[in-house]
């Protein structure tokens, strides 16, 4: 994004990015959606969205300009928007990764062989993979080539 391209409005639904810098880098992959809240010269005021306290008054931040983006996206195109549903034969990855574990992601490409419903709902899959059957959640699927 070029400098002074986006105009900030009260109100506008923005991206602010943070960093980390140590020895040998640095890097800028911290992020936080926030609200705006008044506009100045070079900076803004802007709220947390995702910060909630019970305290009765809401912390708010001035930061530069320069590290946020403004995000938006036409309402019709969210409300419209369907996923691709993996189907049989489709080339999927699966991606698992456990909420409290330490381990690393599993993930397999495959084959989507089979689907099980349960309640009218797809719940896990068949994949072959490495010409195995490996069965995985169906949620994890995400399709990467249709049949």
């Amino acid at each position: 994004m070029k400098k002074g391209k986006s105009t900030f409005l009260a109100g506008d639904l923005i991206a602010v990015f943070g960093a980390e810098k140590g020895q040998k880098n640095q890097k800028a992959e911290n992020v936080s959606f926030c609200r705006v809240v008044a506009v100045g010269e070079k900076d803004l005021m802007v709220e947390d969205n995702a910060s909630s306290t019970y305290s009765s008054r809401k912390p708010f931040y001035i930061v530069p300009k320069e590290i946020c983006i403004k995000l938006k996206i036409d309402a019709d195109v969210v409300v419209n928007s369907r996923y691709l549903e993996p189907k049989l034969g489709d080339l999927v990855l699966s991606y698992i990764k456990e909420v409290f574990k330490k381990e690393d992601p599993i993930e397999l490409t495959g084959i989507l062989y089979k689907i099980v419903y349960k309640f009218g709902k797809p719940v896990t899959a068949t994949v072959i993979h490495d010409n195995e059957m490996k069965e995985v959640p169906f949620s994890s699927l995400m399709v990467l080539q249709r049949n």
